[in-house]
């Protein structure tokens, strides 16, 4: 099975589920920024979601269940965020460490899962000594990185649009509760 069927399965899951009245679970890629709730003939969403694609989704979701215990999907009260910055501008890298390879790439696999991110440049170092990282870090983090390298650890290295860094940081750290985590400052995307 690959990424994508396995998030399609936890979906439909979780659809299962809040149609057999269990709308307390969160969301598989959303978590708790959205909310379910079935009202009598409606299925009500509320929330806030990063883009109108990701709220397009949901609904699509929604309304490919109607009939199934419900006629009308309400989504007035599900938004997206109003957000100012342009994506394309910046990119940011961001260094995550594990204890073993294995772990990284669990890692790697849940944060593109859940954040829906395409990285422009990701991989997996677990030697010091490793090409990549000079060209994937500048000279003060790749010191730090070696450094965690060298005491057993696996980096996990993703380079993201600046303004999905901040979800795909979250991911990392609270999430995936990498041992070490550290963002690069933003720069211009070449």
């Amino acid at each position: 099975m690959n990424r994508k069927e396995g998030v399609r399965t936890r979906l439909d899951a979780w659809w299962d589920d809040v149609l057999a009245g269990e709308t307390d679970e969160p969301h598989p890629i959303h978590g708790d920024r959205i909310a379910v709730r079935l009202d009598g003939e409606r299925l009500v969403l509320s929330g806030t979601l990063d883009t109108q694609e990701e709220r397009d989704a949901v609904v699509r979701q929604a309304r490919a269940r109607i009939g199934r215990g419900f006629g009308q999907v309400d989504h007035s009260k599900l938004a997206v965020v109003d957000r100012h910055e342009k994506k394309g501008l910046l990119e940011q890298t961001l260094v995550a460490a594990y204890p073993d390879r294995s772990t990284a790439e669990l890692a790697r696999k849940f944060v593109l899962e859940h954040s829906q991110v395409k990285p422009r440049q990701d991989a997996i170092i677990d030697r010091a000594g490793h090409p990549r990282l000079r060209e994937m870090l500048p000279g003060d983090y790749a010191g730090d990185a070696r450094a965690r390298l060298a005491g057993g650890d696996a980096l996990l290295i993703l380079t993201v649009d600046e303004t999905a860094a901040f979800k795909v940081r979250q991911l990392l750290e609270e999430e995936t509760r990498s041992t070490w985590t550290v963002a690069v400052p933003p720069r211009v995307i070449r």
